[in-house]
Order: structure tokens, then C-alpha cells, then sequence
């Protein structure tokens, strides 16, 4: 629309306009003058509504702009807003992937007993729940663990995790070629390693119930009356072990656990049988001038290598008898579970085996563990525990008052100052500490 403000009145009173003026003047019957007057007041009202449409169309259109400034500032500033929380949330993320280095207690003070640490690889299968050898947590394999830690700490290798690469270093997905599978495994290394074993899975964070199902299945496997009335309990142990807790990984990964720790005397002595009969098999190979003992010799280094298991392998044997004996009361005088030195022994009970063992004043049990440190919820049997380890490492009642914990030991506590902290940790007793508690596993 044309600025109506710099149109100018016509002149009506000019030659341009006299054929209307006379036209008019004759059609109205009114005066020239009157004529030009009338033209001209008729132009003029034209003329002001014009301008009044274009000046209201000014008003909008400044309106229209002005609202526009606006809303485009507004989103601008939502973008920069938008953006500042972005980098926010991006810092905050940065800040939580960024490791921390946690504190410490002044007071405190490196322990007695320092654990040897496992590699790598055995510490990432335990925090994936999976299924790891022994030998991992045995001296040797802890050995090897510290001598190869430097060579691979700046080696990264890809992995597949959930359908997607990751780097991880080397040593975290890298088997060792010595391990060997618990059944090769010299008896004595087992139980040290199935030690070290249950202390490891306890600080990668396996629920409780399934680190006191192990514990107590390895308790009941050392001591199974077949290691001290057979020739080759050992190995039927082991094979017994190796095998059966292969399996357990397999059925937890497919939601078909069972409990391990229900010992299964069935497959022991089908297990047993299979072994008897390689003792058979090489019994009618060697010369008749070899003797038994001879022979129980050579079988016994061959024999850790030559046995291959199968988790499921469950032979038909040609005879179901129960689980030979044929031997003397086989010895372990020399064997590392039975004979510690004064600094290891301060740390962990010894096997329950062995006799006048301390108990555990939380278990009550005298298998092998770290009974300083031990915070299960059930005792050696299964049963619920009566008190508890607090966080501070202190045994507390279920009223949640600190027990006196060398009242617990064999040597108890003639302290007069706290008597009211003398309470059997096993059955909340007055009378008595957790060694001569009822409930305690006996020696």
C-alpha cells in the first residue's frame, strides 16, 4: 500500500476538470462552486480513511516485527540454555567417570597377613561370575600373576561385550599356559587354593549365599571319609570337584542352578568306579614283577594329566559297589593345609580336619577361612548365625551390642570392666564363649 500522507488534493477548479464541473452543475442543478466544494470534501474523506487504513497497517506490521524480535530472542536463549545444561551434564558425567582416590582411617595400619593377588583375567571371570580354574588363586598361579603383571600393564586388546568392542588390557582376557584344571591339580594345592578361592569371590562381591554354599561344599569334600579310606580319594575329590562345579557355572548361566553344596554320593562313587577302573586297565599292563606299591606310585603322577572329565560324564560301570576302600589310613603330616607357619595361622583358622582348631566366633566353623574377617549370615551348618561382624569389624549381638571378642577365643577373658560384653557369640549364653558353645562344629 502507497503513503496515502504525501497525496496532494486535486484541482478541481482547473481546466482538466471543467467537463465535471459543468456536468454536475447541470445533473445537480447547483453552482459551479457548490460542485468544486462537494469534490473536494468527497476527496478529502477518502483521503483521511486511506490514511487511517495505512497507519493502521504500520501499527501492524511494527506489531508483527516486534513479536518476531522477540520470539526469536527467546529461542535463542532457550538454545543457550539448552546448551549450558548440556555442558552441565556432560561435566557431571566427566566428574563421576573420573577416578577417585578414596580416603583412609589415620589410625589404621598395613594388616598381618598380606593376600597374594590373581591375575587379571581370574579377577575379571570372578567380577563376571564365571566359571575359573583353581590354579589361578594357587601359589603358582599368583606367582606367575606378579611376574607377568609388568610386561602386559601397557597391552589393550579388543573384546566383545554385549555386541559391542571394548579395550581392555591384555592381562584381563588373557588365559594363562600353566593353568591347569583342578583335578591335575596336587590335593594339597587345592585346598590352598580354594582358600585363596572363597577370599577372592568375597571381594568381588558374590552374594553371600553362594559364597557360603562353596565353602561349605569344599569343607565337606576335604573331609570326606573317601580321602582316608581309599588309595585314590584324592583324585576322586578332585575329579569330583572339577567336574561338579563346572557344572554349576553352566546351569547358572542357563537359570537352572542347583545347590552345590547338597554332595552328591551317587556320582562320587561313579566317579570312583571310572577311576578304579584305569587303576585296572594299567594294573594288567605292568610287568608282574612290579609290586603295588610300585605301582600306586607311577599311578599317581600319571594320573592327574591322563584323566580327562567330562561334567556329565556319568559311565555305566560294570559294578555299583560303594566307594573302595584298599589302603592303609593315608597321612598328611606334611601337607601345607595341615602345617602353617605362626604368621599364617594368626589369620586364618586351619581345616576342620585337623583337630583343636579354634572356631570361628561368627561360623562357629573350623574349616579353613579368614576368621578375622568372616561376616556370614549362616554358621558352618547352614542354620542362622547368632550375631553378626559389624562394619568396624566388631561381633555385635542381635540387639546390636559388641560382644567381647576374646571371650570368644580358648583362652577367653577374665576382664572384670565389661562383663556385660561376656556373651556367647554362638548362643547369646552368659555362661560360656563360642568355643565351648554347643553349636560350634565339632573338632
Amino acid at each position: 500500500m502507497v503513503d496515502p500522507t504525501t497525496e496532494a488534493c486535486p484541482d478541481y477548479t482547473g481546466t482538466l476538470y471543467a467537463g465535471i464541473r459543468t456536468d454536475l452543475t447541470a445533473a445537480t442543478g447547483q453552482t459551479e462552486q457548490e460542485v468544486i466544494d462537494r469534490l473536494v470534501d468527497t476527496w478529502n474523506t477518502g483521503h483521511e480513511e486511506r490514511v487511517l487504513a495505512w497507519e493502521q497497517q504500520q501499527e501492524n506490521e511494527a506489531l508483527a516485527v516486534a513479536n518476531a524480535e522477540r520470539a526469536h530472542e527467546a529461542q535463542e536463549e532457550a538454545e543457550h540454555a539448552l546448551q549450558e545444561a548440556g555442558a552441565q551434564k556432560e561435566h557431571a558425567e566427566a566428574e563421576k567417570k573420573k577416578p577417585k582416590m578414596k580416603g583412609f582411617k589415620e589410625a589404621s595400619t598395613v594388616g598381618d597377613f598380606l593376600v597374594p593377588r590373581p591375575s587379571q583375567y581370574a579377577v575379571q571371570k570372578l567380577t563376571n561370575f564365571e566359571y575359573i580354574e583353581l590354579w589361578y588363586f594357587s601359589p603358582d598361579g599368583c606367582k606367575e600373576a606378579l611376574k607377568t603383571s609388568k610386561s602386559v600393564a601397557d597391552d589393550y586388546g579388543l573384546t566383545k561385550v554385549d555386541d559391542q568392542l571394548t579395550i581392555h588390557p591384555a592381562s584381563a582376557f588373557k588365559a594363562s599356559k600353566a593353568a591347569l584344571a583342578d583335578h591335575e591339580l596336587p590335593f594339597s594345592v587345592f585346598l590352598r587354593a580354594k582358600n585363596m578361592f572363597l577370599i577372592q569371590i568375597s571381594q568381588a562381591k558374590w552374594p553371600q549365599t553362594h559364597v557360603d554354599t562353596l565353602s561349605l561344599i569344599f569343607w565337606r569334600l576335604k573331609n570326606h571319609a573317601i580321602c582316608n579310606h581309599s588309595d585314590i580319594g584324592d583324585m576322586v575329590i578332585l575329579n569330583y570337584a572339577s567336574r561338579v562345579r563346572h557344572d554349576w557355572h553352566d546351569c547358572l548361566k542357563r537359570d537352572k542352578g542347583f545347590n552345590i553344596r547338597n554332595l552328591n554320593e551317587t556320582l562320587l562313587r561313579t566317579i570312583s568306579e571310572e577311576l578304579w577302573d584305569k587303576v585296572r586297565s594299567r594294573t594288567l599292563a605292568l610287568p608282574l614283577s612290579k609290586d603295588s606299591s610300585t605301582y600306586q606310585s607311577s599311578f599317581r603322577k600319571s594320573s592327574y594329566r591322563d584323566t580327562q572329565s567330562n561334567n556329565h560324564q556319568n559311565r555305566d560301570s560294570r559294578s555299583r559297589s560303594p566307594v573302595r576302600g584298599g589302603g592303609a589310613q593315608k597321612g598328611r603330616s606334611s601337607s601345607p593345609d595341615n602345617t602353617r607357619d605362626k604368621s599364617r595361622c594368626e589369620g586364618f583358622s586351619r581345616g576342620a580336619g585337623s583337630r583343636g582348631r579354634s572356631a570361628c566366633a561368627v561360623c562357629l566353623g573350623r574349616f579353613a577361612h579368614d576368621i578375622r574377617h568372616c561376616n556370614s549370615s549362616n554358621l558352618w551348618d547352614g542354620s542362622n548365625a547368632h550375631c553378626r561382624r559389624a562394619q568396624d569389624s566388631q561381633i555385635i549381638n542381635p540387639q546390636g551390642l559388641p560382644l567381647c571378642y576374646k571371650w570368644q577365643r580358648p583362652e577367653s577373658c577374665a576382664a572384670p570392666n565389661h562383663k556385660s560384653s561376656h556373651e556367647c557369640s554362638g548362643c547369646g549364653s552368659k555362661d560360656h564363649g563360642a568355643q565351648k558353645c554347643s553349636r560350634v562344629e565339632k573338632a
